[in-house]
């Protein structure tokens, strides 16, 4: 009689441990999947998606111009994002009204938007660019005449700089 009480309590006792081990896992994921900046949704992505076809439009007043735009850093200035905007005969464009928003591929809710400045060469925006790796840049604005445009760019930020 001792033993079968000892061998029910065994039996229940590592059930209920199983159960123990696999909510705390649960728990664990959970708290990891919420908390942490990696597992977010890109913020605005419904309305980005429904505005998609304005946006390829918009991105195609670019390439009917055949108007190039790279994105890079200033290594001489810390923090700042360089856009060059160059016409089909590489001359700089100015007078753009451009906006640039960022994100790194790792922390897609943590956006950063940086109104973009004409420097006489290219535009220039300060923006916190610590983080080594991809950035998404999406770039947006409109021509003097009102003409809106936009297009996206990967910046690569190597770890070695």
């Amino acid at each position: 009689m001792m033993q079968e009480k000892n061998s029910r309590r065994f039996w229940v006792t590592l059930v209920l441990a199983f159960f123990a081990i696999d909510f705390t896992i649960a728990i664990i994921a959970i708290s990891m999947a919420a908390g942490d900046p990696s597992f977010r949704s890109i913020p605005g992505f419904s309305k980005r998606a429904v505005d998609w076809e304005v946006r390829k439009k918009e991105e195609q007043q670019l390439l009917d111009r055949g108007w190039t735009i790279e994105v890079s850093t200033a290594p001489e200035k810390p923090g700042t994002l360089v856009m060059s905007v160059l016409s089909k005969d590489c001359e700089p464009i100015p007078d753009l009204n451009l906006i640039a928003t960022l994100f790194h591929y790792t922390r897609v809710a943590e956006q950063q938007t940086v109104p973009m400045q004409w420097t006489g060469v290219a535009y220039e925006g300060k923006i916190d660019l610590s983080k080594p790796g991809l950035w998404h840049v999406d770039i947006e604005g409109s021509l003097p005449d009102g003409t809106r445009i936009w297009t996206q760019r990967t910046l690569d930020l190597d770890s070695s700089r």
